[in-house]
């Protein structure tokens, strides 16, 4: 466990974000956002957030206080200056990663000849039928959300969704026009 934090992970930064934009916020509240959110794609996961938010107390980034009166021990949080400090140079930075972020399906895409003709076609028919409900959660989620660059949030992930539904178009379209090499 890092215990003094310099610098903040993607995860850390995200969750330290969502703090400093909502807060006082409570744990549960956290990852109830997390959970909901279609268009932002948070890599943690609920058993994550309990420890990171204790971790970034520890090095100084949090703080918290309980709620009076309640049993289970729920605590409001909030970033500390030196919280702001480190998320702001977070906020600032642009590594590598953000240029051409990491792509499972543009990796998959490599191994796609291993499958059938057939394989392949439902592969890309599944994902579009996928891409097109998130696309439609995406827009319900857009109505009901209100945060700074919500319409440049909710735009750039509408964008990347039909960029991606023009990108099977045409490997639908490589596929139909190849013979079945399996």
């Amino acid at each position: 466990m890092r215990d003094s934090i310099d610098s903040l992970t993607e995860d850390e930064g995200t969750l330290l974000s969502l703090i400093a934009r909502a807060q006082p916020i409570t744990a549960y509240q956290i990852a109830k956002v997390y959970k909901e959110s279609p268009v932002s794609n948070f890599g943690v996961s609920k058993g994550k957030i309990y420890p990171m938010v204790t971790r970034l107390r520890k090095a100084g980034l949090l703080s918290a206080k309980a709620l009076g009166n309640d049993r289970r021990g729920t605590e409001l949080i909030w970033t500390t200056e030196k919280g702001l400090e480190l998320l702001r140079d977070w906020l600032r930075e642009i590594r590598p990663a953000h240029l051409l972020p990491e792509d499972p399906l543009r990796t998959r895409l490599q191994s796609l000849s291993l499958l059938t003709r057939e394989q392949r076609l439902q592969w890309v028919a599944e994902l579009k039928m996928q891409l097109l409900q998130k696309l439609a959660d995406v827009e319900e989620y857009g109505r009901t959300v209100t945060s700074p660059y919500h319409d440049l949030v909710h735009d750039n992930a509408v964008r990347s969704i039909r960029s991606r539904m023009d990108w099977l178009d045409l490997l639908l379209n490589r596929i139909v026009n190849e013979a079945d090499e399996s």
